[in-house]
């Protein structure tokens, strides 16, 4: 069984992997582009709309009543039961649809474009994932410190439409509040544990759910199988260790070695490297992208094939194409 598990991830990633080239040579006219954009748009505003349903009490949840059980009653609309499948969907579209507002040379329905971009903040919200949180707050730091007169635009424009969104129903509203005390509030008491060494460790240790230990265990592990380090164990294969480190580069480490994590890396910065000057709108979203998801995954593992974050990849690879076939028909 753990061997049909792996076969079918990494048939995963290939399809992932060809679809993305397939997709960056089928989009070889401005029309087919503008379609997919706007399919993809009209997308994420769907997945949306059923979320915010959802908590509202007008859909019920989608999935079996074992991952009902086994999440919690976690209303993801149409995408897996997964705090942080909703989260980083809609964190990866959020930023997508950031950067399309931002890009004067892609023309778009402007009203569709700040749906699409309320509704995926709503979502990011609601999902509960503290590693989409800080995904989102590194990504919003990096937008005000290289377009901060953009950043206060969209922030006067975006604020008041979110504010119309949320005082449309008290209920997403309240729902949003629970989510963050239960999520991130219970566990500060105050300023002092922000800036306190050692409470704000105690803070990490309980936001993180066990992820420090997580960490540790595969830290030890790795010491003490040294031989591991270069090339690793073999892929999809952490039954040594006993559980995934929710860590995606001691997860590589363990798996595909150093050698796997380097090119990896190499991979991720790829995309940073890319000239985009004539369309700086694509730069804020690619690079502010790579640099959420660089730090994110020092807490988890969502641009990797493990059940049941697989899905994120894909979407990754196609927001990327979107993003860069732009850029090569400009230079």
């Amino acid at each position: 069984m753990w061997f049909v598990q792996s076969f079918l991830y990494l048939y995963h990633m290939w399809v992932f992997f060809l679809g993305a080239v397939f997709l960056y040579y089928h989009l070889s006219s401005i029309k087919r582009y503008r379609n997919i954009l706007l399919f993809i748009i009209l997308l994420i505003i769907a997945v949306g709309i059923v979320v915010i349903l959802q908590n509202i009490g007008i859909i019920p949840f989608l999935w079996s009543r074992l991952y009902e059980i086994s999440y919690h009653g976690f209303l993801s609309g149409t995408l897996g039961p997964n705090k942080i499948v909703l989260g980083m969907t809609m964190l990866i579209s959020f930023i997508f649809l950031i950067g399309l507002n931002s890009e004067k040379k892609i023309k778009t329905n402007k009203i569709l474009l700040y749906t699409g971009i309320g509704l995926a903040a709503i979502c990011i919200l609601l999902s509960g994932s503290r590693t989409s949180y800080v995904g989102a707050i590194f990504f919003l730091l990096y937008f005000f410190l290289t377009k901060t007169g953009h950043f206060v635009i969209f922030g006067i424009i975006g604020g008041i439409l979110f504010l119309i969104l949320i005082n449309s129903s008290s209920i997403v509203m309240d729902r949003i509040s629970a989510t963050l005390e239960d999520r991130v509030a219970y566990a500060i008491d105050g300023p002092e544990d922000l800036t306190s060494y050692e409470d704000f460790t105690g803070v990490y240790d309980e936001l993180g759910a066990g992820r420090a230990e997580l960490h540790m265990m595969y830290v030890k592990y790795l010491l003490n199988n040294p031989f591991i380090i270069p090339f690793g164990r073999g892929f999809n294969n952490r039954l040594g260790v006993g559980s995934s480190a929710h860590n995606l580069y001691l997860s590589l480490i363990n798996e595909v070695g150093l050698v796997g994590l380097i090119l990896f890396l190499r991979w991720m910065f790829s995309f940073m490297v890319i000239v985009k000057r004539k369309m700086p709108g694509f730069q804020l979203a690619l690079n502010g992208l790579i640099i959420a998801l660089l730090i994110t995954l020092y807490f988890g593992e969502h641009l990797y094939v493990y059940r049941p974050l697989f899905g994120i990849l894909g979407l990754f690879m196609a927001i990327t194409v979107l993003l860069t076939i732009p850029l090569r028909k400009s230079t």
